[in-house]
């Protein structure tokens, strides 16, 4: 059975043609480090033929200097994997699209909006921002299960939406 996110982020990514998928994160920070494992779990056993149509950018916390690889990516979707604290049980996870000419959500940092700004007024892709809830923040410590866990599910399906061999 899917979950809410899986549908939502399947309506979402219809028409898909390229996407690039941008893990964020604080890579010494437990869970902080969720966009960056599911930008590397996704990576590496891709074929040929998927990784013509996914790109995959690993920006720690710096991603504005990312800018420029989106643009020459030239997306149809652009997707934002981050952890994100939306008060739900630890490994959840949040589909929303992101409007950065709308009101600012409360739960994304206005950095991250006028990044967002640039990039929407250089691009015509659809923004997506997949948030994992946290379970630890701490300084040093590894990611904890169920963060890992929603990351090989989240991993697992972005994957899917692009087969092997064309």
């Amino acid at each position: 059975m899917s979950e809410t996110w899986q549908k939502t982020l399947k309506k979402e990514l219809r028409g898909l043609e390229k996407i690039v998928i941008l893990g964020t994160g604080n890579a010494l920070k437990a869970d902080d480090a969720a966009g960056l494992l599911v930008a590397s779990l996704i990576e590496h056993p891709l074929s040929r033929h998927q990784k013509s149509k996914i790109k995959v950018l690993r920006a720690y916390e710096l991603i504005d200097i990312y800018l420029k690889k989106i643009k020459r990516a030239r997306p149809s979707h652009l997707l934002v994997v981050d952890a994100l604290d939306f008060k739900r049980k630890p490994g959840s996870i949040l589909v929303t699209r992101i409007d950065p000419n709308k009101k600012r959500k409360k739960k994304l940092v206005s950095e991250f909006y006028q990044f967002l700004g640039k990039l929407s007024s250089e691009s015509s892709c659809s923004l997506l921002f997949i948030g994992i809830q946290p379970e630890s923040l701490d300084f040093g410590h590894p990611i904890t299960p169920p963060v890992k866990e929603a990351c090989r599910k989240l991993a697992e399906f972005l994957k899917s939406l692009v087969p092997k061999k064309p």
